[in-house]
């Protein structure tokens, strides 16, 4: 567990600091873009999917980042360090992080003092927003390159914006609808690709 922590906080010193700041970035200056004050139920779930969304995309899609280096990959190839066994504490750290960002964001809608279920925009706003930062993460894995996974990523949200019926369940921006029920559906997507963005790494690792 040391080695893996020393891992993880290198990763965060060189690559991944900047990125936090970005987040830092983003929460300060939110009152700029939106209001948190007596927000109904439309108003609050579009804050979370219109806004918020970004920081799943800010925060998973630069996880591979080190390994663009080659140098530092041929590293790691040279090991026998299973590729989950390094991707899943920088995995824990994006979604910790993520937890926090968006609690403190529905935490100012509440003290705002907005009327709509606590419980039901939580709960899809988390999985709603890690599946998107999954996408960037999946896009990052497959070509190695954080700017394609952020572009990806970035474009699937824009689709949703005038085509999500084409998406079918895993279309964002349901609960500006009033519609909270597909959380599962993001939540599954999320997984599924979190994790095949870990096994595309080790298959890549593999041959060389």
């Amino acid at each position: 567990m040391e080695k893996y922590g020393k891992v993880t906080a290198s990763f965060v010193k060189r690559q991944y600091f900047p990125h936090l700041l970005l987040i830092l970035l983003f929460v300060v200056f939110s009152g700029g873009f939106v209001s948190f004050r007596g927000l109904e139920s439309a108003q609050a779930a579009k804050v979370m999917e219109m806004y918020v969304a970004f920081a799943g995309i800010l925060l998973f899609t630069p996880l591979f980042m080190p390994e663009q280096d080659r140098e530092i990959w041929d590293l790691e190839r040279s090991k026998r360090t299973a590729m989950w066994q390094l991707y899943l504490p920088r995995i824990l750290l994006a979604l910790l992080v993520c937890i926090l960002v968006i609690s403190l964001f529905m935490g100012l809608m509440v003290r705002g003092g907005g009327n709509f279920d606590v419980g039901s925009l939580l709960l899809g706003a988390y999985c709603e927003i890690l599946f998107l930062g999954s996408i960037g993460f999946f896009a990052s894995a497959v070509t190695n390159q954080v700017v394609v996974g952020y572009m990806i990523a970035v474009v699937y949200y824009v689709v949703n914006i005038g085509g999500g019926q084409y998406l079918g369940r895993f279309a964002l921006f349901q609960m500006m609808k009033g519609e909270y029920g597909s959380w599962i559906y993001w939540l599954l997507g999320a997984v599924a690709l979190l994790a095949s963005g870990v096994v595309v790494r080790e298959r890549v690792r593999r041959r060389g």
